[in-house]
């Protein structure tokens, strides 16, 4: 009897001792955020890799897609305390900060209270900490993780509180914040608190140790399918690299939120060629992310997004007896007669966009309408297409905005918004205690998951 008991008392003690050594196995945290990455624009690049016959995927499989069969999926709201709908700003304020907040404001919870955020509770625990994103590092998604404002749009303000508060690490767009007007002097003051600052890929590299501030673009980075044309440039898998290595010399860990900003651009546009570089911009990130913590061991990967932007898909389209008679005699399969289901070819083609039609559209309305020829039209199109448009198929092609919505019909693809959607939103956690955020939960709760699985201790 004496030898059971003394066996059911050691089985205790090590069932205690796995349940105490395993909350809080993580030390690092990589939290990558894609603004307005709904769960279509998720399925929208993994199908295109899948079966596009895309060249840069030979293998016919993404790192997103890789990443989702191997970690742990969940699914989360993004309500504010009053609003179906967010925006970029409350709902990243309700996951740095796990409070209800209202749509523009940074930091704050619905009553207009800072709210103390997860970097600002990393640091307490000893952590080093850093923001990233490819739009600018005081636009509504960092600064709700480092700053406290009413508005989102206070971006001089945003910058002085970031430096005031000085993550070890601070990379993106946005130069001119700290440049001009009453932060004219803020680069000073940062490199008086011991940051090295870094404006180019060059400057990027020197720095081997202690604290970045990298300022990459006076305004936002380039877009994805544009970065070519800037190497001076880091990607966000460079710039995500270097704060690993900065951050990792903290023998107490490290939190760090990237942010994947212009899928919510390319969406708000309707840039499906855009839309689908912006995620193999992130998908290259996530191969970087994933890779170090299988190395690291004690690393989580989480990523989800902030909203939906754009509810863009593939549709099937009625085209009529003349063009379908067209159609099938330039040997596209079409069926029920009329019907155009859309084609994989459309993928190859975005792989060939070499300039964000937003970009784009904006330029050629700016223009004189005299220049704006048909001719002209074409041979611009063409050549941010990266292959020959004829847009002698369209309806008043002068028509900026009427000819890129054309282009997207013609090629079967709808937008129900260019706005933000309540779309639930997909999360997929990766490496140490990615079990953690399994399940449907809201955006508030994504912090005190976060907490648990750090081991930190409330006050």
């Amino acid at each position: 009897m004496q030898k059971i008991k003394q066996l059911v008392w050691t089985v205790l003690v090590c069932l205690f001792l796995a349940g105490t050594l395993s909350a809080g196995d993580v030390k690092n945290v990589i939290w990558i955020i894609g603004d307005g990455m709904g769960p279509e624009a998720m399925g929208f690049f993994m199908q295109g890799v899948r079966y596009a016959g895309l060249e840069d995927y030979p293998g016919k499989v993404s790192n997103l897609e890789k990443m989702m069969n191997s970690g742990e999926w969940g699914l989360f709201f993004n309500n504010t305390y009053d609003t179906i709908v967010t925006d970029s700003a409350a709902s990243a304020t309700q996951m740095a900060t796990g409070k209800l907040s209202r749509p523009e404001f940074v930091g704050m919870d619905y009553n207009s209270q800072p709210a103390e955020t997860l970097l600002e509770w990393a640091r307490r625990q000893g952590k080093s900490i850093g923001v990233i994103s490819d739009t600018y590092v005081t636009d509504a998604t960092p600064a709700s993780f480092s700053a406290h404002a009413q508005n989102r749009n206070q971006k001089m303000e945003i910058a002085r509180q970031m430096i005031s508060f000085a993550p070890e690490v601070i990379m993106g767009g946005g130069l001119k914040y700290f440049t001009t007007g009453e932060n004219k002097k803020l680069l000073r003051q940062a490199k008086k608190q011991g940051y090295r600052v870094a404006l180019n890929k060059k400057d990027l590299a020197a720095v081997k140790s202690g604290k970045i501030l990298g300022l990459f673009s006076e305004e936002a980075l380039p877009m994805a399918l544009e970065l070519e044309r800037n190497p001076k440039v880091p990607s966000l898998t460079e710039q995500t690299q270097k704060a690993v290595e900065l951050l990792s010399q903290n023998e107490n860990g490290f939190v760090l939120m990237v942010e994947a900003g212009k899928i919510d651009w390319a969406g708000h546009a309707h840039d499906a060629g855009a839309w689908f570089h912006e995620m193999k911009n992130l998908d290259d990130l996530l191969g970087y992310a994933t890779a170090y913590a299988d190395k690291n061991g004690e690393t989580l990967v989480y990523l989800n997004a902030d909203h939906d932007t754009g509810l863009g898909a593939f549709t099937y389209r009625h085209l009529g007896k003349e063009k379908a008679m067209q159609k099938t005699s330039q040997g596209e399969v079409l069926y029920g007669g009329d019907i155009d289901y859309a084609s994989f070819e459309t993928f190859r083609q975005f792989a060939k966009q070499k300039e964000s039609l937003y970009n784009l559209e904006e330029e050629l309305k700016k223009m004189p309408a005299e220049k704006l020829t048909p001719a002209y039209l074409q041979k611009r199109l063409s050549q941010a297409m990266g292959f020959e448009v004829d847009i002698n198929q369209f309806e008043n092609p002068t028509d900026i905005s009427g000819l890129f919505q054309q282009i997207n019909t013609s090629r079967g693809l709808v937008w129900a918004t260019p706005n933000h959607s309540s779309l639930p939103i997909l999360s997929v956690a990766y490496g140490q205690e990615a079990d953690e955020f399994t399940g449907v939960y809201h955006n508030t709760d994504i912090l005190p998951r976060m907490k648990n699985v750090l081991g930190g201790k409330e006050e």
